[in-house]
């Protein structure tokens, strides 16, 4: 009897083994299929595609939803919740449609479309942390990979505030890991690199968009932004330039070009474009623009010409000033002076315009009228140094007279 239980117990050993051998590698169960469910739940889903081809989504969702209310607590489906969530999401109700995603994914972690409508609710929801983790989800499931989802995972950890860690996975997408590369993609990458501060991946981003897109103006005038973005002004300028030569610059581009070639002390070429945007209607603040550029690069014929037009048509406070240098620069004190009184008249109290006439009054060697002047302007901190030393100039030159 003993030996008898003995054999019987040894045989229970051996059939616990085996089945758990067996389990071990049974193949795991397919996802499940429309044609999975019960015959109540395909009637459902195809009520609610009449209603949808109806226009009718609201009530679509509402004959899924009430499916799946009745059934959850004993056949809880996740391809009922799939589509719940889908519909949802039509109308617009997409925190409902992300909660009905979530369920999905819990009961059903294998099935990618899920994922991806869970991502792209998350991320319409502004919930990115979780839109980067469900779009990676679904791209690992997808039997053909779609690049564009890696970028909406990459776009969706830049809005996390992961720009950084965004990078790796859009230099693959820039340069043609995952396929031909887009524009887009490129203006992604350059985009988490101003946001990480990543100068040397960035510029590196830039070649690469050069080389491949260097036929679109899109791409040039992309590389102008990013150089202006850095301060990287003379990549910003030939960035620009290029774009002009692929397609008309704005009136406004064409400023943003002189501003830049200002920047790069190259006024002759700033005065040029600030000519070309102005037209034959300058404002005064264009009319500025040109003017102070021809006086940095010592043209001052074309500065003369420039501001005499502009005060005959639109004159300002600034111009009789740029007028006024432009004269002392030539060391025409009598117009130079003439000028700035315009503008003492136009701004009484502005201390540099009696500074200039003191100088310029000093020059002409109406000495009193020079130290009037310059006590003026010496009353302003910031030129009081400059007008107490013109002061003592004059006073020492007053003792020398006869």
């Amino acid at each position: 009897m003993k030996t008898m239980l003995r054999i019987l117990a040894l045989l229970t050993i051996v059939a616990a083994v085996h089945g758990a051998a067996t389990a071990a590698v049974d193949p795991p169960r397919p996802v499940e299929t429309i044609g999975d469910l019960p015959r109540d739940a395909r009637l459902a889903l195809y009520e609610a595609q009449v209603l949808m081809e109806e226009g009718k989504i609201e009530q679509s969702a509402a004959v899924i939803e009430k499916y799946v209310r009745k059934t959850e607590k004993k056949d809880d489906r996740f391809f009922m919740r799939y589509h719940l969530a889908s519909v949802l999401a039509q109308v617009d109700r997409r925190e409902e449609a992300l909660a009905q995603y979530e369920r999905a994914v819990a009961l059903e972690p294998r099935y990618g479309p899920a994922w991806l409508g869970l991502g792209e609710t998350a991320y319409g929801l502004g919930n990115y942390a979780r839109a980067v983790e469900a779009l990676k989800r679904g791209y690992a499931l997808m039997e053909e990979k779609r690049p564009d989802v890696l970028y909406y995972a990459a776009a969706a950890q830049v809005q996390a505030g992961d720009a950084a860690g965004a990078i790796p996975v859009l230099e693959e997408l820039a340069t043609g890991k995952h396929g031909e590369p887009r524009f887009e993609w490129h203006r992604g990458l350059l985009s988490a690199c101003l946001l990480a501060e990543d100068r040397t991946r960035g510029q590196s981003a830039v070649s690469a968009m050069l080389e491949k897109f260097g036929t679109k103006h899109e791409a040039w005038h992309l590389a102008f932004q990013y150089g202006a973005s850095v301060g990287d002004y003379r990549q910003a300028a030939i960035a620009l330039t290029v774009t002009g030569y692929l397609r008309p610059l704005s009136k406004q581009e064409t400023i943003q070009l002189g501003d830049l070639y200002a920047a790069v002390d190259a006024p002759a070429a700033a005065a040029g474009f600030y000519t070309a945007a102005a037209g034959d209607s300058a404002s005064a603040g264009e009319i500025e623009r040109i003017a102070s550029s021809y006086l940095a690069s010592y043209q001052t014929d074309a500065a003369l010409e420039v501001l005499e037009k502009g005060i005959r048509t639109a004159p300002t406070f600034r111009l009789w000033s740029l007028l006024g240098d432009l004269h002392v620069m030539e060391k025409r004190f009598e117009p130079a002076y003439d000028a700035f009184a315009e503008c003492v008249r136009r701004s009484p109290g502005e201390p540099r315009p009696e500074l200039m006439m003191g100088y310029c009054a000093l020059e002409l060697g109406r000495l009193d009228e020079a130290i009037t002047h310059l006590a003026t302007a010496a009353e302003a901190e910031e030129f009081a140094e400059r007008a107490q030393m013109l002061i003592r100039r004059a006073q020492q030159l007053a003792r020398l007279s006869p």
